[in-house]
């Protein structure tokens, strides 16, 4: 059984920016870019221990193909996933460190 993934609001705007990004450049590869993240979401949301920890609790996990990372939380208590965000490798993964404070 799968776990609960909740996106937090800024994590949707990481996501319609990276798209907008992609879109500029082919309607097919903004297409294929949010199918990859969607499918790497699901993945996270059946194994969410799949992957390391990069920061205290932080999980970080790569998407196929796209120079994006996805940075989330097991609430391992509740059956939750929590994705504080979605960021290209390279942007400083200090700004979603900083959400997961708030």
């Amino acid at each position: 059984m799968g776990y609960k993934v909740e996106l937090l609001s800024i994590v949707r705007k990481d996501l319609r920016e990276a798209k907008n990004w992609y879109n500029e450049k082919s309607k097919e590869l903004a297409q294929e870019f949010k199918a990859t993240v969607n499918k790497e979401i699901d993945y996270i949301g059946e194994y969410p221990e799949h992957y390391q920890r990069k920061y205290k609790e932080l999980r970080q996990s790569l998407v196929t193909r796209f120079p994006y990372a996805i940075f989330y939380l097991v609430k391992e208590d509740q059956k939750r996933v929590i994705i504080f965000g979605l960021l290209h490798t390279s942007r400083n993964p200090e700004i979603v460190r900083k959400r997961t404070i708030q």
